[in-house]
């Protein structure tokens, strides 16, 4: 059978559900499965889409207490009518709430990537959202701890929630320029060693946290620079942070970017210091590019990250030993290599989009048989 999925995202930029959702998009594309993407909020589209994709504008006035645009959900609701699609594939939080309120009937499968720490430690927060959550037709976590904890937090049947792990879609991972020239147009020397940070600078991420990391090493390793790729609300206090530090100028706040495999090949050592996570894309991009990555062992990335043998990591909240572990790594050249290569065979065997992509079509046969069933 042909499924038709529609998917909603939140917006157009180079974020990790959207690029999940781009990736996943198009291994469905080769499988023959039907698909069209509903954008939330305005903005220059920075993620390729291989399918239709219609812009809803949630921008502006909301309606209160669920904080949702009417007019987008009366559009996603006529996207819905016109695609008539077997089901929804809501990828993030917000896109639930409206995928909820516009399914007509059809199916909703929720992607969730984060944990409950942040804004739903609040128990009524949490209430409300896991009155959300149970009204979806499946729950995909993106690691086994986070289906374990999504299944606890808002008391759902184990049957509700399915793990299948976060992926990429590996041509995206392929350098379109080599490490030396994407070094000189960073002005990181030859042969200094490079530290990359890759995700938004926002809360959740901690970048000036990822900077506190660093900064007492740079000193210790000659001309070793820390890179950050990404954008977002913190970046003049992550900039105002590495002047304090007095690293500025060891430091460079790359913004977003659309040449993260340039960027990996370019770089040493991924480090990883997020508040929370669910299975960072980060991580499986650095282990697809042979990159080791010193990081915190937060919900999936131990599901990724073999301790010792593909990477370092420390526990959440020791950041001593997260620094150690990083320094170990920036002093040794001959375990980064072996260590790198660990990590590009474990991951391109486990996380490339193509097999991933193969599990969610198993899912979506299963719910539209079974709404056709029912119907």
């Amino acid at each position: 059978m042909v499924v038709r999925i529609l998917h909603v995202v939140a917006t157009g930029q180079r974020r990790g559900a959207e690029m999940f959702a781009s990736d996943l998009v198009a291994a469905l594309g080769r499988l023959g499965v039907e698909q069209a993407v509903a954008v939330l909020r305005a903005g220059p589209p920075a993620v390729p889409f291989d399918a239709p994709v219609t812009m809803l504008g949630a921008d502006g006035r909301t309606l209160p207490g669920l904080r949702m645009h009417l007019g987008a959900v009366r559009a996603l609701r006529a996207l819905v009518r016109e695609r008539r699609p077997d089901l929804l594939q809501v990828h993030g939080g917000e896109p639930l709430k409206y995928g909820l309120a516009a399914a007509a009937g059809a199916p909703v499968v929720y992607r969730r990537i984060g944990s409950t720490a942040g804004w739903l430690s609040s128990s009524p927060r949490r209430l409300v959202y896991g009155r959300l959550i149970r009204r979806a037709a499946r729950v995909v976590a993106v690691s086994e701890e986070t289906g374990r904890e999504t299944a606890a937090a808002f008391r759902l049947p184990p049957a509700q929630v399915v793990t299948i792990p976060n992926g990429v879609d590996l041509r995206r991972l392929e350098p379109r320029r080599d490490r030396a020239a994407t070094r000189a147009a960073l002005g990181v020397p030859a042969a200094a060693a490079a530290i990359l940070s890759l995700g938004a600078l926002t809360w959740e991420k901690d970048p000036v946290g990822h900077l506190e990391t660093s900064a007492p090493l740079l000193a210790r390793h000659p001309g070793a620079v820390h890179l950050f790729a990404g954008d977002g609300p913190l970046r003049a206090e992550l900039a105002a942070a590495a002047d304090r530090l007095g690293v500025a100028d060891r430091v460079r706040l790359l913004g977003s970017r659309d040449d993260v495999a340039d960027l990996l090949a370019a770089s040493d050592v991924m480090l990883f210091a997020s508040r929370t996570e669910g299975m960072p894309a980060s991580v499986i991009e650095a282990g697809v590019a042979g990159v080791p990555v010193a990081g915190t062992a937060l919900a999936g990335v131990p599901e990724v990250v073999v301790d010792g043998e593909t990477g370092l990591l420390a526990a959440p909240g020791d950041g001593d030993g997260l620094r150690a572990a990083l320094d170990r790594l920036l002093g040794d050249e001959r375990l980064r290599a072996a260590m790198g290569q660990a990590a590009a065979a474990r991951c391109r065997e486990r996380f490339g989009v193509d097999a991933i992509a193969g599990a969610y079509l198993a899912l979506y046969e299963e719910l539209a048989g079974a709404a056709c069933a029912a119907s």
